[in-house]
């Protein structure tokens, strides 16, 4: 399996310029909660595209059936594991609530686009290659 170095180059990048986007807002805060908070949502959506990209790089060379299972039952999974991990973040660790769930959905949705396009430039590669 040769790993596509397209998405991850991407992420760090996008990665880098939330960072730097935000480090004004939260300096200003100065609240830790809030930082912890915002960074966190940020890991988790780190994680779930990370994810993602080894089950589209593991999935690729797969049947298209198979393919299939594994990209749906790992978004499947995603989907249920994520908000359960938010839940006992907030409720159990008593994370600030806001600043999880915005900076959560904000690097989920944008971390999304990416990986979106990387699976449609695989699959475009791999009918290329029938």
């Amino acid at each position: 399996m040769k790993f596509d170095a397209t998405l991850p180059k991407r992420i760090i990048l996008l990665v880098l310029l939330i960072g730097i986007l935000a480090a004004y807002p939260l300096f200003k805060a100065g609240d830790r909660e809030i930082t912890v908070g915002f960074i966190t949502g940020c890991l988790i959506s780190l994680v779930s595209v990370t994810v993602g990209y080894l089950l589209i790089e593991y999935g690729i060379e797969k049947p298209n059936a198979t393919f299939l299972k594994i990209i749906l039952g790992g978004m499947a999974a995603r989907l249920i594991l994520i908000p359960v991990v938010v839940v006992v973040l907030i409720r159990v660790f008593q994370f600030h609530l806001v600043s999880l769930t915005a900076s959560l959905f904000l690097s989920y949705f944008l971390f999304l686009i990416f990986e979106i396009l990387f699976l449609n430039k695989k699959l475009a590669l791999k009918k290329v290659h029938l």
